[in-house]
């Protein structure tokens, strides 16, 4: 097992709030319909909607933020780990209880029009995805597929997942902290390729290369997700036992040198979404607000 350097945890939390990561030009809170009370939300890539799920309503919803114009695009669909590719299409986990009593997950996609298709059958072992572009990329039981959402030549690209509480890449276990009693959480794969970004359990947040060499620390980051090929986002948040009870969105240089708090304390902000360029980071709060950050580009 690789050692893992508390002092690297000091150093790193002693920075929150020393950089200016990103240029915040406002924040602002989304108008919800009477009755609306987000759950997650992912913005989509070029950040003029954001598909959601809700805290008290099943299936996933699609709300344009020009408008604020919502509707359901899937009744059984999954918020966790749901993408969006560069043409619209929403790409996400759909999960059902079958007879013998087993449940099974199929991977499906929605795009523009409103038209359903399945990528992955129901499978017991649907390990993780990714999509870049207007590709995606999947890990079924091991076994890695690459497929085009419109018809043209599948690009290959590295995808992240986690088996059996382990990290992999292209369903090849990396755990670049070792893998006894370590539990891995939030894998995603930068932009460009090269590295990972992941949460262990206990510890926090760390940033390691493609393949698993140099994990990097970057302190209690929860829900960590790449903002561009050198910065992270996340949360940094505190529960009582029962519920979130304080929760900022950081931003974390990539080499664990310096973060930056982006959210006041007021507002107990999670689960940060960034559309492709980063001009926009999508959050939600525990009353099931939703907010977005907008980003001088």
């Amino acid at each position: 097992m690789k050692k893992i350097f508390i002092s690297a945890m000091l150093l790193c939390s002693s920075m929150l709030g020393f950089a200016q990561l990103v240029e915040i030009q406002s924040i602002d809170k989304v108008a919800l319909p009477e009755g609306v009370s987000v759950d997650k939300a992912t913005i989509s890539p070029d950040g003029s909607f954001v598909v959601f799920s809700q805290n008290t309503v099943a299936g996933l919803h699609k709300m344009d933020l020009a408008t604020n114009e919502i509707n359901m695009i899937s009744a059984n669909g999954n918020s966790f780990d749901l993408k969006i590719a560069a043409d619209g299409t929403v790409v996400f986990r759909e999960s059902r209880t079958a007879e013998n009593k087993l449940r099974y997950t199929s991977l499906k996609a929605v795009n523009a029009r409103g038209v359903e298709t399945t990528l992955v059958a129901p499978t017991r072992d649907l390990n993780g995805f990714a999509v870049n572009g207007t590709n995606v990329m999947t890990v079924d039981n091991n076994k890695i597929e690459a497929k085009s959402l419109n018809g043209g030549v599948a690009v290959q690209m590295p995808v992240a997942s986690i088996r059996h509480g382990q990290l992999c890449i292209d369903g090849k276990v990396i755990s670049p902290n070792g893998t006894t009693g370590n539990s891995y959480m939030w894998p995603s794969v930068s932009p460009d390729g090269t590295r990972v970004v992941y949460y262990l359990a206990r510890y926090g947040a760390y940033v390691c290369n493609i393949d698993g060499s140099n994990p990097v620390f970057l302190g209690g980051v929860r829900a960590p997700r790449w903002y561009d090929n050198n910065t992270v986002v996340g949360m940094h948040d505190k529960d009582n036992g029962h519920a979130v009870v304080s929760s900022q969105i950081i931003a974390v240089a990539a080499d664990g040198s310096v973060s930056q708090i982006l959210t006041d304390k007021e507002v107990i902000a999670v689960c940060p979404s960034v559309n492709a360029d980063g001009s926009k980071i999508a959050f939600t709060t525990p009353h099931g607000e939703l907010h977005i950050i907008n980003v001088n580009k």
